[in-house]
Parts: C-alpha cells; sequence; structure tokens
C-alpha cells in the first residue's frame, strides 16, 4: 500500500497543473495519475535491481585481477564476501523482479552504469563497506544489515542519482525517497533461503489506493472554482491575484478531501496538507494554508457541507502556528 501522503502530493500536482486550464480532460488527468502510481512502483522495482549490477562489476573487477600476469596478494586472493551476500543472491534470482523489470524495461545498463560505477566508488569508500569485508562474521543477518546500509548511505542525496532518474522519468522526481523506504521494508521481510517465486513484499499495488487518489482528484477538479471562491471568502487583507496558485491547490484540495471521504479525520486532512505546504509552496504558506482552511471547514462542518461521524474525526482540527 502506497503512503496517503504521496498520493496527496501525485494528486496535487496534478490539480495545480490542470485546474483552469482551458483544454482541461478529467480523463486525461485521471491517466497521468493512474500512470504516476505505476511509475512509483517502478521506480521499486529498478532500485531494488541495483546491487545486482553493483556486484557483478565487483566481479569483474576481481577476475580481471586475477589475469593479472603479476596480480597483488590481494588480487591473487579476493574477498569474495559481498559478490557471495546471501540475500544479494536471494534478490538477483528473485522470478518477479526480473520479470517485472524486463517487462517495463527498466535496466542499469547503457549509460545508467556511468551511476552504477560512481556508487560502487563511493561505496568501497565507505566505512560500513570496509567493516563488512573485513568482519569475519557470515551471517543471514549481517548480509542484510550490509545492504540496508547500501540502500540508506549510497542512494539518499545522491546528486548523479537523482539526476538520471529525472531524466528517465518526470513522475520520479517526488518518488525517490518512498521507494527507497519500500526497498528497505522489502529487505526486512525477505529470509533465508526464499524461494525465486515468492513475490517482492511492497510490489502490490492497490486497488484502494488508486480509488482513494482518483476520487480526490475527480472532486478537487470538479469543484476547483466553487472552492476557490469559497476560500477568498475566508482570506483576510488578501488580493486573489497575491494568493500563490500551490497554496489555493491545497485548500481547494484539503476541502475537498474533508468532504469526499467522511472517514478520515478532519484534523488528519489538515495535518497533512499544512504538511504538504512546508515542501510545496512558499516559506510561509504553511501557516496561511492552516488558517484558511481551518476555517473553510469549521464553516462547512456548521452548514452541513461536511459530514463527520465517529469519535475523533471533527475535534481537535485546528493546529496553531506557533
Amino acid at each position: 500500500m502506497m503512503s496517503r501522503r504521496l498520493l496527496r502530493v501525485k494528486t496535487l500536482k496534478l490539480l495545480f497543473s490542470n485546474a483552469g486550464s482551458e483544454d482541461l480532460s478529467l480523463t486525461t488527468a485521471e491517466n497521468d495519475l493512474l500512470t504516476s502510481i505505476q511509475k512509483t512502483y517502478d521506480l521499486y522495482h529498478f532500485l531494488m535491481a541495483a546491487i545486482i549490477p553493483i556486484a557483478d562489476h565487483a566481479e569483474e573487477r576481481i577476475n580481471v585481477g586475477l589475469q593479472k600476469y603479476r596480480p597483488t596478494y590481494e588480487e591473487a586472493h579476493p574477498n569474495r564476501k559481498l559478490i557471495q551476500n546471501e540475500l544479494l543472491d536471494i534478490i538477483r534470482r528473485n522470478r518477479a523482479l526480473r520479470q517485472y523489470n524486463e517487462k517495463h524495461c527498466l535496466s542499469w545498463g547503457g549509460e545508467n552504469m556511468n551511476v552504477i560505477l560512481d556508487i560502487y566508488a563511493r561505496m568501497t569508500e565507505n566505512e560500513y563497506y570496509k567493516d563488512y569485508m573485513t568482519s569475519e562474521e557470515r551471517s543471514f543477518e549481517e548480509d542484510r544489515k550490509f545492504l540496508k546500509r547500501f540502500f540508506m548511505y549510497e542512494f539518499e542525496d545522491n546528486r548523479l542519482l537523482e539526476n538520471m532518474l529525472e531524466e528517465q522519468s518526470v513522475w520520479w522526481v517526488d518518488d525517490i525517497g518512498y521507494a527507497l523506504g519500500s526497498v528497505l521494508r522489502s529487505l526486512d521481510k525477505f529470509v533465508p533461503g526464499q524461494s525465486p517465486e515468492e513475490p517482492l513484499s511492497e510490489a502490490r499495488r492497490s486497488r484502494e489506493d488508486e480509488e482513494f487518489a482518483l476520487r480526490l482528484l475527480r472532486h478537487s477538479l470538479n469543484h476547483y472554482f466553487k472552492y476557490w471562491n469559497m476560500a477568498m471568502q475566508f482570506v483576510q487583507n488578501w488580493e486573489a491575484d497575491r494568493v500563490a496558485a500551490m497554496d489555493m491547490a491545497l485548500i481547494v484540495q484539503g476541502f475537498a478531501e474533508a468532504i469526499e471521504f467522511p472517514e478520515i479525520p478532519i484534523k488528519v486532512t489538515i495535518n497533512e496538507h499544512v504538511e504538504i505546504a512546508k515542501f510545496y509552496s512558499t516559506s510561509n504558506s504553511h501557516s496561511f494554508v492552516n488558517g484558511v482552511l481551518d476555517r473553510m471547514i469549521q464553516h462547512g462542518l456548521s452548514d452541513g457541507t461536511i459530514q463527520k461521524e465517529g469519535r475523533g474525526l471533527v475535534q481537535d482540527t485546528v493546529i496553531r502556528p506557533r
């Protein structure tokens, strides 16, 4: 299951880019949303497979060293611990991973190999790698610990990787963190001797996720101008052309969610859109979105536009800025 925050971000970006467009097509927006969700799963599979060419490159270096006429002691007695990593072997043999990447043409070959070589060079200079390779311990848990460190250290804040991913898919820009988290969760769930036929734990697409995102997008787009005009009634001392478009998209989507999903607590809806505002709008946007969205929702609750039933769905809705 995909995180609801990531789904909200995906719908928000489509709302922002489509709202007010003269050639707006709801069908096109919905298809773009489903493509965006699909691309997140593509990235998860793509990143999961990255350790395989890393190990292949390590083995190639070992073979080159062994073929030298006068190899050094280290070249003649190579450390094969990385390429013999048990969990890495399970990932390599996983049929679902291999078939998915083949079907969707996801490969670390070609120009992408430059990124692999860069990651390999960085990895071999890191202490976690040196500690792993020199440790005499050989266990599945140690292999797992190493792979988790590999993905955490080499893929976070890697500008070369980010540029490559952005060039390959515009949908991957905001998905790296989530996809890496999914990879790490998957690593925790592998077991020794796992069958190659076992599906990856984070690879199951959820119809519930897609339905949530589609409903949110439809409601937000269909009522965008209505909710925009409502929001302007709660904006004090601001002219319409001075309000950031992204802020209005956040407010419209938050209000749409409050109406469309009676089972989601008001506090959750406001919290989520305030947090998203911190990353996708101006420095003061989170306070602005919080205040206007809260006033709109309170008004909607009072006039019956918003229906919430159940404990915890209504109370404590306001996030008071400090």
